[in-house]
């Protein structure tokens, strides 16, 4: 649900970083992948001839109709996303549970980010931010995972504890769409469409000392 701590991304391999960084800093290489991030968001072909800034405006605007259109499905009373982290109790319950679903979203994507060795910092949309990229990816599956699940929490507000109800959906509709396990094989592809080789992995040795094969699955310690 939260991403607390990381070690070092990727098994401390820098050649995805790298690649992504080359991809980010080649202006028609990073058009490319914003196009293929638009069209996967939203299942069509982006306008021709469209700087990253154009499409990132277009992107604005069918995000603000796509809020409208879920507050009228759902019967929430909707003012656009807006909250105060300041005064967080006097925020309508919708932005706040939409504020929750996506803390869960974004802890996962990061997670991922962070396992496949890239860099979180390194947008393509985004900018700027600590977690620029993580916001890119994100976007790519928030509208049809955790901002239905945000409203649907919404629209049954009874004044209770909306956040923890969000995050239970959130965590079970994560493990019924097997989102982990697709978001690093999406990834791979959408900066393939950048249109760069990707690096070969060089000067990757053993361990010194290899560790003995655990008892348990991939992933846990001995």
């Amino acid at each position: 649900m939260r991403l607390y701590s990381a070690g070092q991304p990727g098994g401390a391999r820098a050649d995805r970083l790298l690649y992504q960084a080359r991809l980010a800093l080649d202006d028609d290489a990073r058009l490319k992948v914003v196009r293929d991030m638009y069209r996967r968001r939203f299942g069509e072909e982006p306008p021709q001839r469209r700087s990253v800034d154009q499409l990132r405006g277009i992107e604005g605007a069918r995000v603000r109709a796509l809020y409208k259109h879920l507050a009228e499905q759902y019967g929430v009373k909707w003012q656009g996303r807006n909250y105060d982290r300041n005064d967080w109790d006097s925020t309508d319950a919708v932005n706040r549970c939409l504020s929750a679903a996506n803390h869960c979203l974004y802890g996962v994507v990061e997670a991922a980010v962070l396992a496949a060795g890239y860099a979180p910092a390194i947008g393509f949309i985004h900018s700027g931010k600590p977690l620029s990229f993580v916001y890119d990816i994100a976007d790519l599956y928030k509208f049809d995972t955790v901002v239905p699940a945000a409203f649907a929490v919404a629209a049954k507000s009874s004044g209770g504890n909306d956040e923890r109800t969000v995050r239970l959906n959130c965590r079970d509709m994560f493990r019924k769409t097997r989102l982990l396990e697709r978001i690093i094989p999406d990834i791979e592809d959408i900066l393939a469409a950048g249109g760069l080789a990707v690096p070969t992995v060089e000067g990757v040795v053993d361990a010194a000392i290899p560790e003995e094969k655990g008892l348990g699955d991939a992933g846990h310690r001995a």
